[in-house]
């Protein structure tokens, strides 16, 4: 198992391109907005916004929450909350290209863009957050995970999915607790869920608690 060389190249070439923790991942997505869904969804299988937004859903059910969705690209995730009812969703991506294709769809109160590699600097946290499809094999790292926790209140609940290739590969588990541990949330579970089935990719779905400020 290693950490450094993973075999992205197995998987289908869109796939492997974003990936790949050497591509240029922020042009790989503006360059895939205008033909992603029909790409994640049709071609390959994609059911990751689906599983991860059940078990949101299941943990958040409360329909006034104030919610964050990271990594929201065209607002898959968005657009299954908001059909089961809850509207008071954000959006924030790194790619212009998803955020200019989103903003169109009128899913989300508003949306803005960040690299979550940094700090967000949030002065008004959020209750609680899903962030679907941003942890792989490319940046960012489960290091900087607390980036995004850090977008909610304590005491609120994040609901983040990892892609199950890198996790098992890249040993991803202990990188997590070590995360945790050293940026004060609460790993509450660790479900194992459907990701993008033409791949045979399957998907940790992490339900977490920041525990303090």
């Amino acid at each position: 198992m290693s950490k450094s060389k993973p075999d992205t190249g197995r998987f289908d070439d869109r796939l492997s391109a974003v990936y790949d923790p050497k591509g240029d991942k922020a042009k790989l997505y503006d360059d895939w907005a205008g033909t992603y869904d029909h790409d994640l969804l049709d071609d390959l299988g994609y059911v990751a916004h689906l599983d991860a937004g059940a078990i949101f859903v299941e943990q958040v059910p409360d329909r006034s929450t104030s919610i964050l969705d990271v990594a929201c690209g065209t607002g898959l995730v968005g657009r299954f909350l908001r059909q089961r009812g809850y509207d008071r969703i954000d959006g924030v991506d790194f790619s212009a290209g998803m955020l200019e294709s989103v903003e169109k769809r009128k899913i989300y109160r508003r949306t803005w863009q960040h690299d979550f590699t940094k700090p967000a600097g949030i002065s008004e946290p959020y209750q609680a957050l899903i962030c679907v499809g941003l942890f792989s094999y490319n940046i960012p790292r489960i290091s900087d995970m607390h980036n995004v926790v850090d977008c909610v209140e304590p005491g609120g609940l994040c609901v983040i999915t990892v892609n199950g290739a890198a996790w098992a590969e890249l040993d991803l588990e202990s990188d997590l607790y070590r995360e945790a541990a050293a940026h004060g949330f609460t790993i509450v579970e660790i479900r194992e869920a459907e990701y993008i089935r033409n791949e045979n990719i399957d998907a940790r779905v992490l339900v977490i608690r920041r525990e303090h400020g």
